[in-house]
């Protein structure tokens, strides 16, 4: 459970604050027995379920205690499972994050800072050496940024946040799943080629972005995306410091530029490289500031040319002082700089160069994965194995760039929403940033959402066409050219269904359409009751649709005639969903019906408080549907028994996209929700321009949704992070398709656009 200030915790502990984060809740707390304050961090309520999170806290936990004890790290002192809910109990700190400290002042005195930076060397070499087992030796942090380093009331330096940290050369599987971790603005590129080969000089890197930051008021790169940032982290140039701000002095710019070169090899080696260097230019960052007029804090003697009546770090009387007459501290003493460890024999030296010589033979052959598997491992046996560091890093950055360009295998999106569930999945990994390959118009809108088979695109439009107030087009998915068109005399809103590759399904006005998919030469037409709104869904020989005078409708196709007819009494514009033997919609009645696909007969009915206009979708038992009544719901699919529901702020139209333990939805409210697929709590949600009627679709970790501000957007599946968009400049309603390694939508402008990954 999640607790608030003033409850306790196992009766001992009462809660004074309270932060969440991203995956985990801080709490700080007074022990009734002591009188101490603790830090004790544990896992959100809503991920408790969870039990990869649960296990990634555990070895977080497990990974903080192991490292011991040290002046500048904020010491894990235990780990204990209260009611069955993990907790870590750390130091508290009473004092400010460097992070605190750039947002009241954005850029800091840098003879401060370097001073700091001492520390946060002397910190980090003791982690990257630590002993944490009987046969490991050193911690890689992996997330080390401002928010990360804390400063005490007495001005000392404490790293804290071990939550990505990794024992060096161990194995990651929790963590590390495509993508690298941590904040991405301070991660180094080998973080996102292949995460799990960070090493030392990759937090040596995240630090020089502190202190590029810090000095500057500036990152060495950004983007307006996750996406663009990504992109320009692996391939732009950083402006040097000091075209920045120019009274930096040139050593300091060094010393910043060598830590965040994109190479490993041109790196600092190690935080004791790093801290004599900084020793060695700390008198002419003095000098260079020498003349500026500074205040001191009388107690922690924290410096900056701010004007602070008190302290930042520790509220202390802050006075006015002549920069040469302040101390520059006591006097470093001269360090070699470590060395590393040797390997521990000659037997293992020649085995890592072994592998670095088969991982060169590997690459020749183009077998790229396979070499750097092999250089992983030369690595982990040898972390001062420069040549095998620097290579691994180059087939990384050559298998990122080599994917765009891999066959992978492509997936049909033969009906609205992909299947006859409607779970708006796809196994095929379509990633941002997209490039728009091809637009082309049909009609004066688009809300029909495309449906792909066989490397064609079908959708329907309205258009002003003299003769015609519908089409339904058939477009080449590589080029966008028109195949060909069907008139018809009413717009065509619903998607379309294409069976192997064969036959088009479409209902247009009155009649349910049989097209032939290669000619566009109408094949049959069933004339319904009343209009049709709703998309056909097909399995084997049946043909399901629904008509808005609330009939719903099965049709074997074979032999073109009606198998039963279901009058519901109200209008239904929610499509159908189908699955073992049950279909799944909604109605204006707002009911959720089941019914059996053979008979007919209804198997149950669930009341909502709304219309029901959205598409149901069907997954591992679960019918999860949307209703006017501004709520999604999660019914069993045997009884129509409510497991959850989630109330938004607006209505939803919107179809339910679902992906693992994830339930993706848009909102009229002008949100895009992600909710727990068991427990039907909130993970995140992403505001819009405008409200969103368009139904998601999920591939890999990526989740497609258009809105009514024109845009269409990427979203991040765990986190809902932007990491594209796309203005069309017009209302997007169309559900994407994804198939063909591409992502296809329609927009109200009347064009149909194909997106790709750019490559």
């Amino acid at each position: 459970m999640e607790l608030e200030v003033r409850d306790r915790i196992d009766d001992q502990y009462t809660v004074l604050e309270k932060y969440r984060g991203g995956m985990s809740v801080v709490y700080i707390a007074l022990d009734e027995f002591s009188q101490k304050r603790f830090a004790v961090k544990t896992v959100k309520e809503e991920m408790l379920e969870d039990r990869t999170a649960v296990d990634r806290f555990a070895q977080e936990a497990r990974t903080w205690m192991n490292l011991g004890r040290h002046e500048q790290i904020v010491e894990a002192i235990i780990y204990r499972e209260i009611r069955g809910q993990p907790f870590l109990f750390l130091e508290y700190v009473d004092g400010v994050s460097l992070n605190d400290l750039i947002e009241r002042e954005n850029v800091l005195f840098p003879p401060q800072i370097v001073d700091y930076a001492l520390q946060v060397c002397e910190g980090m070499d003791y982690v990257h050496n630590a002993e944490v087992g009987p046969d490991d030796s050193g911690v890689i942090h992996r997330d080390l940024k401002p928010a990360n380093i804390m400063i005490d009331r007495r001005g000392r330096v404490k790293i804290t946040d071990f939550g990505l940290a990794k024992v060096y050369g161990a194995s990651t599987r929790l963590t590390d799943a495509g993508i690298g971790l941590g904040t991405y603005v301070f991660m180094p590129p080998e973080q996102f080629l292949d995460a799990a080969s960070a090493d030392r000089t990759s937090d040596i890197y995240s630090f020089g972005v502190v202190l590029y930051r810090t000095v500057t008021g500036e990152y060495p790169v950004s983007g307006d995306s996750v996406g663009r940032l990504i992109h320009n982290i692996l391939e732009s140039t950083p402006r040097a410091p000091r075209e920045i701000r120019e009274d930096l002095s040139a050593e300091l710019e060094g010393v910043i530029l060598r830590c965040i070169a994109k190479k490993r090899a041109d790196r600092y080696e190690s935080f004791a490289h790093l801290r004599q260097a900084l020793v060695e230019i700390r008198p002419e960052v003095e000098e260079a500031w020498s003349d500026a007029e500074i205040t001191q804090c009388e107690s922690c003697r924290y410096r900056t040319t701010h004007r602070h009546s008190s302290c930042p770090v520790c509220a202390a009387a802050m006075v006015p002082v002549a920069s040469e007459a302040v101390p520059s501290g006591e006097p470093e003493p001269e360090q070699e700089p470590e060395v590393e460890k040797q390997p521990s024999s000659p037997q293992e030296l020649e085995q890592s160069q072994s592998l670095y010589r088969r991982a060169i033979a590997l690459r020749e052959e183009g077998q790229l994965r396979s070499a750097l598997d092999l250089l992983r491992r030369a690595t982990a046996m040898r972390v001062d194995y420069a040549a095998a560091r620097e290579l691994l890093d180059e087939i990384a950055l050559e298998l990122v760039r080599s994917r765009i360009d891999e066959q992978q295998a492509s997936y049909n999106w033969p009906m609205f929403r992909g299947n006859i569930t409607r779970s708006g999945y796809t196994p095929e990994v379509v990633a941002p940033p997209l490039v728009r390959r091809w637009q082309v118009t049909i009609g004066s809108w688009v809300l029909s959402s495309p449906s792909v088979a066989n490397g064609v695109v079908y959708a329907g439009a309205r258009t002003e066409a003299s003769g015609s107030v519908g089409r339904i087009c058939a477009l080449n998915a590589r080029r966008g050219e028109l195949l060909w068109e069907y008139p018809t005399n009413y717009e065509v809103n619903s998607g379309v269904a294409v069976v192997r590759g064969e036959k088009v399904y479409v209902g247009a006005h009155r009649q349910m359409l049989c097209i032939d998919a290669s000619s566009g030469k109408r094949i049959w037409g069933f004339v319904s009751d009343d209009l049709i709104e709703t998309s056909p869904a097909v399995t084997g020989s049946q043909l399901f649709f629904a008509d808005a005078g609330g009939t719903i409708y099965a049709l074997d196709v074979e032999d073109r005639r009606v198998i039963w007819k279901m009058p519901t009494g109200m209008s239904i514009f929610s499509s159908s969903a189908v699955w073992q033997g049950a279909l799944y919609c909604g109605s204006s009645d707002y009911l959720v019906r089941s019914l059996d696909v053979n008979t007919g007969e209804v198997n149950w009915e669930f009341a909502t408080g709304g219309e029901v206009l959205g598409t149901p979708a069907y997954v591992d038992g679960v019918v999860y549907v949307g209703s006017c009544d501004q709520r999604m719901y999660a019914l069993d699919a045997q009884t129509g028994a409510k497991r959850w529901e989630f109330q938004t702020a607006g209505e939803i139209h919107s179809s339910p996209a679902v992906f693992e333990d994830r339930i993706i939805f848009g909102s009229r409210d002008g949100r895009i929700y992600a909710v727990d697929a068991r427990s039907g709590k909130r993970r995140w949600h992403f505001a819009t321009g405008d409200w969103v009627n368009s139904s998601p679709a999920i591939s890999g970790g990526t989740v497609y949704c258009g809105s009514h501000d024109g845009n269409l957007y990427a979203l991040e599946i765990d986190s809902g992070v932007c990491v594209w968009h796309f203005d069309a400049g017009a209302e997007i309603a169309s559900s994407p398709a994804i198939s063909q390694r591409s992502v296809y939508v329609g927009s109200s402008n009347g064009g149909v656009y194909c997106f790709r990954s750019r490559g």
